[in-house]
């Protein structure tokens, strides 16, 4: 039970962890560029943030790997941009076709019926065929359901096609558990199902995290509500430290709480110390991982070593883009 890393204690008698309208996304604790654009995409949320000069411009919905064939998460660069792409299938899922009963295709022109939509954008290395790119299926997205690449709308597509060049920086993450706070500095917590059944390395730090802030913030951290949302994982933000849960709305928008990744320190950031128990508050000083935090190892292995500079590489077209 998660009360082992959080506890009950003064927050007896609430009702059930209550968030807000699914239309606040919050932001994932990455560390983007101070100039250019940036791409960061947090698989659990499915979705992709777009940065320019260090701010948010834009976030669109996405579909990511299935649970057999995961997109792998690390540093990238854009590597290529193909309009109207062929398809060429790769062996892999000319398999699948065979195993299915299907016609089994070798490539698949450009069209209505190409999988790969309008445009395909490749990331990383070509041998990786990883890309983001338009879809025949525009109902599949968001949602886990590719072989790997990351599938978009094709109106999303064609827009951020026209957005990006070759070189941009492009950061694929792993975050079930996001901390944000509005303009009110209320704390807000937003939990996701781990599709991929991996290893967190949030949970070491989150109980820490919370002590801390209720400490330095001189702000009372419901750990109740901790307990519900890490159970519940509803993608839904959760307010922490609101007194009236029920009637809890984000003030503006959610800025990201520098947790996970290093940057440079601002009012989102704090340290991870030790907080002395007040007579009366929610969270105990003495904690440790949650008991149902994921035990699995990771099911894919890393992604390949970041590319050493942001030139644009030379490549051949998606001849083994894997479609979403």
């Amino acid at each position: 039970m998660l009360k082992r890393c959080f506890g009950l204690l003064g927050v007896l008698g609430l009702s059930a962890a209550t968030g807000v309208g699914a239309a606040v996304i919050p932001e994932p604790d990455v560390q983007v560029s101070p100039t250019g654009l940036h791409l960061v995409l947090n698989l659990p949320q499915a979705r992709l943030f777009q940065y320019q000069d260090g701010r948010l411009s834009k976030i669109y919905p996405v579909a990511v790997g299935k649970m057999l064939t995961q997109t792998p998460t690390g540093s990238f660069d854009i590597t290529g941009i193909y309009k109207a792409p062929a398809w060429h299938v790769p062996r892999s899922i000319q398999e699948e076709m065979r195993r299915s009963g299907k016609e089994v295709q070798t490539v698949v022109p450009p069209g209505p019926s190409n999988p790969l939509g309008p445009v395909f954008i490749r990331f990383g290395e070509a041998k990786l065929g990883l890309g983001f790119h338009g879809t025949n299926a525009p109902g599949s997205v968001p949602g886990f359901r590719s072989h790997g690449c990351v599938r978009m709308k094709n109106d999303d597509a064609l827009l951020l096609s026209r957005t990006v060049g070759r070189g941009d920086a492009v950061t694929v993450a792993y975050q079930t558990v996001l901390l944000n706070q509005d303009a009110a500095g209320e704390l807000w917590l937003t939990a996701y199902r781990n599709h991929y059944k991996q290893d967190d390395p949030s949970f070491p730090m989150l109980a820490e995290t919370l002590l801390a802030w209720q400490k330095q913030r001189s702000a009372v951290v419901y750990g109740a509500r901790v307990d519900q949302a890490l159970k519940a994982r509803k993608g839904v933000p959760v307010c922490l430290t609101c007194k009236d849960v029920a009637k809890a709305k984000v003030d503006g928008d959610l800025a990201v709480v520098r947790w996970l990744s290093p940057g440079k320190a601002d009012d989102t950031q704090f340290a991870h110390e030790p907080a002395s128990r007040e007579p009366g508050g929610p969270l105990p000083t003495q904690v440790a991982p949650p008991a149902s935090a994921p035990q699995h190892a990771p099911a894919v292995a890393p992604s390949s070593a970041p590319s050493s500079s942001r030139a644009a590489v030379r490549g051949q077209p998606p001849r083994n883009g894997r479609p979403a």
